[in-house]
């Protein structure tokens, strides 16, 4: 039987809510003269019922045969890399089919202030959050998700903060490098000097250039303190968890405003999400 390279089953998984860095992570990482992370992948193709990790691992290969026609091993030996990972926020929904590849592989999720995430959510109108209230639920549940999972592994998992990534960039890419059992690479500091391997978008635009910490903070002007209320409310635990709040608020929207919100969302969020798609088809019809 063919031995198979441990280190095409082995991969490190980068996992985080939407909005939450988890590009830009992919682009520092990948800039490691050892490392290559893939951005994201049509994951209901990969994580089929019951699929086993071998499975996984061959479902990722024929996305790497597609895209770059040639199998993952083979990437990895033309390109002089020695580890490779898979980055796609969507990942949390599949954390129970992951645990199969403990303790081998690595996860590193990164963490952002569920304030900035729901603000995010709202602008960038893919139904992910519509409004203060549902964006809240959704980053909690998410984050809560990670660290359940961080906690249950914590030997293969490190948890970073969006925010001290940007703020101190060469101190957590140290230890992100010590978490995966890969020398530091200087390169890594200068990603936004290098041509992305994806094609960019204007949600993660931000990821060519160096970082910046006002981007981390923006949604202090964006947000109203109505919204700001109700996320701390909401989200309080979590947001206390990571220091990002000292504690919850207490906030009670009642029944009939729960109520619009989530009407607000099932509604707005739908709109959002049909009108994205129609304007993805059109573009691709223009290519043609």
């Amino acid at each position: 039987m063919e031995t198979v390279n441990k280190r095409v089953t082995s991969p490190i998984f980068l996992v985080g809510t939407q909005r939450s860095g988890t590009t830009l992570l992919t682009r520092i990482l990948s800039a490691h003269k050892d490392v290559f992370i893939q951005n994201e992948l049509p994951l209901q193709t990969i994580f089929t019922e019951n699929v086993s990790r071998e499975q996984i691992v061959e479902n990722i290969d024929k996305h790497f045969q597609i895209r770059y026609n040639e199998h993952i091993d083979s990437f990895l030996e033309k390109s002089n890399k020695i580890a490779w990972g898979l980055k796609d926020p969507q990942l949390t929904e599949h954390l129970e089919a992951l645990e199969q590849f403990i303790p081998e592989s690595k996860f590193i999720i990164i963490v952002r202030d569920g304030r900035g995430v729901v603000n995010s959510y709202i602008e960038n109108k893919w139904g992910l959050g519509t409004n203060a209230f549902t964006g809240a639920l959704r980053w909690k549940k998410e984050v809560d998700l990670q660290v359940k999972f961080a906690e249950k592994y914590p030997k293969s998992c490190l948890i970073v903060r969006f925010e001290d990534l940007i703020e101190d960039q060469h101190t957590q890419l140290l230890k992100i490098c010590d978490h995966l059992e890969i020398n530091f690479d200087k390169s890594m500091l200068d990603y936004h000097k290098e041509k992305m391997k994806y094609v960019p978008n204007k949600q993660n635009i931000n990821t060519n250039k160096a970082p910046d910490a006002e981007l981390a903070s923006k949604w202090k002007k964006k947000l109203t303190d109505k919204q700001i209320d109700i996320i701390n409310t909401y989200a309080g635990d979590t947001l206390t968890k990571f220091r990002y709040i000292e504690q919850k608020s207490h906030l009670d929207l009642g029944a009939l405003r729960i109520f619009f919100y989530k009407f607000h969302q099932l509604f707005l969020g739908e709109v959002q999400i049909q009108y994205q798609l129609a304007r993805i088809r059109f573009k691709n019809r223009l290519k043609r």
